[in-house]
């Protein structure tokens, strides 16, 4: 009973609670019986929408994407390739922003100036800066190789040409400040497939491969495979003795010769061969090169009436090679001094008799309008024609000479005397003449031997004159197939074993330094086997120089030699 009134009491609760508008509902409707009804097209306003809003965030995306490459490729791609080569070569990666991306030691040589430095994130002045110092430091660059060669790679060509400037007058800065004057080399990389594979076969940058190749399209001498040993202060100093125009490459500064003799000293070894005094020389020449894998100076000259041909060791002085023939243009000076009367000014006055009755001609041709003598005999002291009948004839015309095919065989010398004045010219014996071979031959005109022979390492060429016994052309150069005797005994005292002697190696050095043995002092000599060849090592002084020598004692070739200047 409670229950039921309990649930009366919800229900009439719930009533009040919610009204009751279902009659109101169906009212609405009876009304609104027959109108029509307009439906939106909520659907369509929907998919419009969401397609431009695909749109925009493809286009976002896309916008994204791009600002993304573009800073990847700001930060991260390689815009430039900044390679250094002295002797050792690097290169340099670098983005747009000239940070290093990564640096590649290219030889033995650069890994020691990289040692374990970082450069990565670092700016390119900072690493150029660090890897100038360790040059320095390790000694690659220093007075005696003061030269640098900077490469740019660019794709641009402005900034290619703009970055090769400002780091060739930055470096150049950085060397004048030290205590020598640096030579900088700079150029922009315009490199082919060819001269990229060039230069990854010889291991070398491509600044280097372009610098060689350029090289040897101005001078025919040299080979690709020849100049790639070479540091750059090599490749500089024959870039500037070649007076080659590389077109590509600018200079600052000059190359370093202190490495070597120089070309004074060179052309007094060269003057000291061949005998000839510096006052008689005409069109004079001299280039440093690069020959049979060293530095040489080549020296040209003319001296009373011939022509010389040397090359001379750049660093040791020693003359490797040495040519000597006629100089066909030569005109000989005429004479200072007045000739000998012969006899032919007299007949300017020759139509009667003298004071005492002769003739002026004291023995030569019989004049038309002789006079005779009181003693009948003719004005003449001597007009008996000749067996010849030479002096009988006024106007005759002198006898030509004959063919060479008809001379006497006595009017030329023999073999064996143009063979001994060929090896007493070189200097050398002939028991230690090996390959030797003479001919008789014709060359300008006159009758020659041509002599050809080896010795002690030396290759030697020589024409004799047959007639006189005269050198009319020497060549020496080394022989690339000898090999030494094995060194056995003490042979200071020379005369064994093709030795010189100690005498004779020490006027060779006196002779080189250009000293004369009374002006010598604190003199050493002393022999040695070096790589199993005998020298003498001789010291001494002469003025104000010290002077050290190495000489072959077998061939008298001046190996090596210093001088400095005493303090």
């Amino acid at each position: 009973m409670a229950d039921k009134n309990t649930e009366q009491k919800i229900k009439q609760a719930f009533s009040n609670a919610v009204p009751d508008i279902r009659g109101s509902i169906l009212s609405d409707c009876k009304s609104q019986k027959g109108a029509v009804i307009i439906m939106t097209d909520t659907n369509k306003k929907t998919f419009l929408s969401r397609r431009l809003a695909g749109i925009a965030a493809a286009f976002v995306l896309l916008i994204g994407g791009l600002a993304g490459f573009q800073i990847y490729r700001t930060n991260y791609s390689v815009a430039s390739t900044v390679s250094l080569d002295v002797n050792p070569s690097i290169e340099i990666e670098v983005n747009k922003k000239e940070e290093v991306l990564a640096v590649n030691p290219r030889n033995k040589d650069a890994e020691t100036v990289v040692g374990s430095m970082n450069f990565k994130g670092s700016s390119l002045d900072v690493a150029i800066n660090a890897l100038i110092g360790s040059m320095l430091r390790n000694g690659y660059l220093n007075e005696l190789a003061n030269s640098i060669l900077i490469s740019v790679d660019n794709q641009d060509p402005a900034k290619s040409a703009e970055l090769q400037e400002r780091l060739a007058n930055e470096i150049s800065a950085v060397l004048q400040s030290g205590t020598f004057n640096g030579a900088v080399l700079s150029q922009s990389i315009y490199a082919d497939s060819n001269l990229r594979q060039l230069a990854e076969t010889y291991g070398i940058t491509l600044g280097k491969a372009q610098l060689i190749q350029q090289i040897i399209d101005q001078s025919a001498f040299y080979s690709f495979e020849d100049l790639v040993p070479l540091s750059i202060n090599e490749l500089n100093l024959l870039t500037e003795s070649g007076n080659l125009n590389l077109a590509n490459v600018n200079s600052l500064g000059t190359a370093s010769d202190k490495a070597y003799i120089g070309e004074e000293k060179a052309k007094q070894a060269a003057l000291s061969h061949a005998g000839a005094s510096a006052d008689k020389l005409t069109e004079y020449e001299i280039e440093l090169d690069y020959e049979h894998g060293a530095m040489v100076y080549e020296i040209e000259f003319k001296c009373e009436g011939f022509e010389y041909d040397y090359e001379i060791d750049a660093v040791t002085g020693a003359v490797l090679k040495s040519g000597k023939e006629t100089d066909d243009d030569y005109i000989p000076p005429k004479a200072d001094t007045p000739q000998p009367d012969t006899g032919s000014s007299s007949q300017t006055n020759n139509s009667g008799p003298q004071a005492d009755g002769g003739s002026s001609q004291a023995g030569g041709t019989p004049q038309a309008n002789n006079t005779p003598q009181a003693d009948g005999s003719s004005s003449q002291a001597d007009n008996t024609p000749k067996a010849d009948n030479s002096s009988s004839q006024t106007n005759s015309t002198p006898p030509q000479p004959a063919p060479e095919s008809q001379k006497p065989k006595a009017s030329y010398i023999d073999e064996g005397q143009a063979k001994n004045a060929a090896l007493s010219h070189a200097g050398v014996s002939a028991n230690a003449v090996t390959e030797y071979q003479s001919e008789l031959d014709r060359e300008h005109g006159i009758m020659v031997y041509e002599i050809e022979f080896k010795c002690q390492g030396f290759e030697y060429e020589y024409e004799i004159d047959a007639s006189t016994g005269a050198v009319l052309k020497h060549e020496k150069d080394t022989d690339d197939d000898y090999v030494p005797p094995q060194a056995g005994g003490d042979q200071a005292s020379g005369g064994s074993s093709g030795n010189i002697g100690e005498a004779r190696a020490k006027e060779i050095a006196f002779s080189h330094a250009g000293v004369s043995a009374d002006s010598v002092h604190n003199y050493e000599a002393g022999l040695d086997e070096d790589d199993g060849m005998m020298i003498y090592e001789i010291e001494f002084k002469a003025g104000n120089c010290e002077y050290e020598y190495e000489i072959d004692a077998v061939s008298g070739s001046v190996l090596k030699y210093e001088w400095d200047e005493n303090d």
